[in-house]
């Protein structure tokens, strides 16, 4: 029997859905599904940050498959030991997927949470997923507080590049000046945060918009 595309990605989501995955034990969540295992920084996505059922709910993350085909990275993390990151296998230097991945990056560039997941994943294989993961953590912190306190309705993206991008401690900096100033609306902070950012990106010769 033949089967297309589109049918067997359909199957693979019925199949999950009918638990029969759990069973073959590809049921594990990741801690951090804001860190995403190929290095995608999933935590300063606009789609990660949505109310309502549009929402990602990051790599792994509940009900993952419910709105995602079946990852291959993440079949390949369970059979490796319930890797949080492929930067932490032993194999990543003659992965074929990482090879692949590399390609795609230099080839397809864009937003940049896909552009850094090649650093990403040396960043962790050098220093420890819990070292990079306590910077993504603070970082999406930040990140809450720019959508929750200085958006006007059109900030968000913006914010998510800027705090992927900008180094942590000039973003902690940032916020805890514009935390002591007294805005009259939510229309200007965004203003004064969004500006005060750009000038910090010129400054660091960092393209954010």
């Amino acid at each position: 029997m033949s089967c297309n595309w589109q049918t067997w990605q359909l199957l693979k989501k019925r199949v999950w859905r009918s638990g029969l995955m759990a069973n073959w034990g590809f049921n594990f969540q990741k801690e951090h599904p804001g860190i995403a295992l190929c290095g995608l920084d999933c935590y300063a996505c606009p789609r990660y940050h949505t109310i309502g059922s549009s929402r990602c709910p990051g790599c792994d993350g509940k009900d993952f498959s419910e709105k995602h085909p079946s990852c291959g990275f993440i079949s390949c993390a369970f059979k490796h030991g319930r890797l949080e990151s492929c930067g932490l296998c032993p194999e990543i230097d003659t992965c074929n997927r990482i090879t692949r991945l590399k390609t795609v990056i230099k080839d397809q560039p864009g937003y940049p949470s896909y552009q850094n997941r090649i650093a990403n994943l040396i960043k962790i294989k050098g220093t420890g997923f819990e070292a990079f993961a306590d910077t993504c953590i603070r970082k999406e912190a930040l990140l809450k507080t720019l959508i929750d306190k200085y958006n006007d309705g059109r900030k968000k993206a913006f914010y998510c590049r800027a705090v992927q991008l900008l180094p942590l401690p000039d973003l902690e900096n940032l916020l805890d000046e514009n935390a002591k100033k007294g805005y009259k609306s939510v229309d200007d902070a965004a203003l004064a945060v969004s500006n005060s950012l750009k000038e910090l990106a010129n400054k660091l010769g960092i393209e954010v918009c």
